[in-house]
């Protein structure tokens, strides 16, 4: 009984070694299971030419880029807990003593703003509100009302302030700004000292 298994598999080995190796080269799919294309005149096989229905994306004239729709883009603001505000004081990245306002958020990573992607702010949020103890002046953009009545009553202010996009950039990196103005000072101060002298 052993040989003729031995025999057929001596075959099917036989067999294997004679075919050829699988490769891109060689694959292909099986006839009849590819329905030929119709040809249809015009670019990209006619009638439609894959652009859809009516509507701007058919005759080509598409929206900007960022276009939402010729409505007013929502505006976004990055959540900032108590629970998160405490842990950054526990931590000492942000003084309690000082007025904590978007600068010193976002230097002590507390958050990160993104104003080209239409972030508008800091919303402070009531998460950890039972646990909150610090005594705080802090400025936010938003503002929900158990977050401000918990700060009020360890004694601290909530204060709200609205920023258009380039301010809201200038406070969160102030360097880089006032370091192109000096930069721009001085250059035009040596330029200057060249022509009086």
């Amino acid at each position: 009984m052993a040989g003729p298994v031995q025999a057929g598999g001596a075959r099917t080995l036989d067999l294997l070694r004679a075919l050829p190796r699988v490769s891109l080269a060689n694959v292909k799919p099986n006839p009849g299971s590819r329905k030929p294309e119709r040809r249809r005149r015009g670019q990209r096989r006619g009638r439609k030419c894959g652009r859809g229905h009516k509507g701007e994306r058919q005759r080509g004239t598409r929206p900007r880029l960022g276009f939402e729709g010729g409505h007013s883009f929502r505006r976004q603001y990055q959540p900032l807990s108590l629970n998160r505000l405490q842990y950054l004081i526990d931590l000492g990245r942000v003084d309690p003593t000082q007025p904590i306002d978007l600068t010193q958020l976002v230097n002590g990573r507390g958050v990160t703003i993104q104003p080209l992607k239409r972030d508008y702010g800091v919303q402070l949020v009531e998460e950890g509100a039972d646990t909150f103890k610090a005594k705080v002046n802090i400025e936010v953009q938003l503002a929900s009302e158990l977050a401000i009545a918990a700060i009020e009553k360890n004694g601290g202010v909530v204060t709200t302030a609205f920023y258009d996009p380039r301010s809201l950039e200038i406070l969160c990196k102030p360097v880089p700004f006032f370091l192109y103005i000096y930069i721009y000072i001085y250059h035009n101060e040596i330029l200057l000292s060249h022509q009086k002298g």
